[in-house]
């Protein structure tokens, strides 16, 4: 019997076993491909007799599966009740020349990689072997029969699913997209763990006076797409008013003045130049983005196709800037006087932000954020500061 307990003696173990066994049967919860261990499962088969893998939380990587489909000696176990846990991997060529892996080790890329993993190797010599491979073979063989094949139709259903929750799964583990920063916990991200009431003393602490011209900011931009089907039906300085450059709204609407709150985009040529000729693209990408309900991934990645389309390139500040009026509930204008603090208290590196990054980095922290996910209003102001949450992170660190 021997404890293995590091990633590099885990792999070891399972490259001699595969190779020098004849007959596999398992039973694990999840399961990746793409990995070295994988590779060489991928490799031999033919020995497998009787797999069991378990698909809860959407933890087994759909690329596994797909090596398997319509396979009938490896089968997906759909518990949406409890949750199947094991992991047991018997190698064998009989009932007495065997070896066994059991302990916490799935069959991931982490477990073999970066997991802090603990298992034990029993083989047939070692003392009570009999019992213990009797009941190996009994948890196996009824946890094979709970399970399925899986057809192509199951895991394309699959595949999709598990798409949706990626990032939620991310989330969960502090990591964000594809960053190669060192996740933190989100419970030690003040940012994050910031109580709504919280928030609005911030808010109110960064800027008292600035408080209703903001909101009043919001509200003309509101009205603006509220009343036109596009944004390309706007006349000259209502879609300038919104793209945050320079107009005369000012002679037409109060308030309008103040149309630099939440980022000016003066400096911005090549954007003021399609905003001046009406760009159809700005618009139809603007399109992409409804002024009520759930904003999805695939909204956000509609916008930017026709937003690089006018404007090829990695001009983050401009299409956020449309972003935040459209939807001040959900975006926030990140540009040149705002970035250093979000970045430094969201934690993540400002060098190299991109729109991809923006998503993933900014835009799900703030969706993970206890003051955007419980807004609680206690008066009128409140209340239409909720409704732009985070556009309004714009004035906790905005520095002019």
């Amino acid at each position: 019997m021997i404890l293995i307990t590091t990633p590099k003696d885990l792999n070891n173990n399972f490259k001699r076993l595969i190779k020098n066994y004849n007959f596999f049967k398992w039973a694990t919860a999840w399961a990746s491909a793409g990995n070295e261990i994988s590779y060489e499962l991928l490799k031999n088969k033919h020995k497998i007799v009787k797999i069991t893998v378990g698909i809860h939380f959407y933890q087994t990587h759909p690329n596994f599966i797909k090596e398997f489909i319509e396979d009938p000696a490896v089968h997906f176990l759909e518990q949406p009740d409890g949750t199947f846990h094991p992991k047991v991997y018997l190698f064998s060529n009989d009932e007495n020349n065997w070896e066994l892996i059991i302990g916490s080790a799935n069959f991931t890329t982490s477990a073999f990689s970066k997991n802090c993993e603990v298992c034990v190797l029993v083989t047939s010599k070692d003392s009570n072997a009999d019992e213990l491979y009797k009941t190996t073979l009994q948890l196996i063989d009824e946890s094979f029969e709970y399970g399925k094949t899986f057809s192509e139709l199951d895991w394309e259903n699959y595949n999709k699913i598990w798409n949706i929750q990626q990032p939620k799964l991310n989330s969960l583990s502090g990591q964000y997209g594809a960053s190669k920063d060192k996740p933190k916990p989100i419970h030690k991200i003040e940012l994050q763990t910031k109580s709504w009431d919280q928030y609005v003393v911030d808010v109110y602490k960064k800027g008292s006076r600035d408080v209703k011209r903001r909101i009043k900011v919001i509200e003309i931009a509101r009205e603006l797409f509220s009343k036109a089907k596009h944004f390309n039906e706007l006349d000259d300085d209502e879609r300038k008013f919104i793209a945050g450059i320079p107009n005369n709204l000012l002679l037409k609407i109060e308030g309008a003045e103040d149309w630099a709150f939440f980022g000016s985009m003066k400096g911005a040529g090549k954007f003021k130049k399609q905003i001046n000729d009406n760009s159809e693209l700005i618009s139809r990408a603007l399109d992409q983005i409804p002024l009520n309900g759930q904003i999805t991934k695939m909204n956000y990645d509609n916008f930017l196709e026709y937003f690089q389309m006018a404007l090829p390139g990695n001009y983050l500040a401009t299409s956020t800037r449309l972003l935040a009026m459209k939807r001040p509930d959900i975006f926030i204008c990140y540009d040149s006087k705002n970035n250093y603090g979000l970045c430094k208290d969201f934690r993540i590196t400002r060098n190299g932000m991109d729109n991809e990054r923006y998503w993933n980095e900014i835009i799900l922290r703030v969706y993970d954020s206890e003051w955007w996910q419980k807004p609680n209003p206690k008066n009128e102001m409140e209340t239409k500061i909720s409704l732009a949450r985070s556009a309004f992170l714009d004035s906790l660190y905005y520095e002019g």
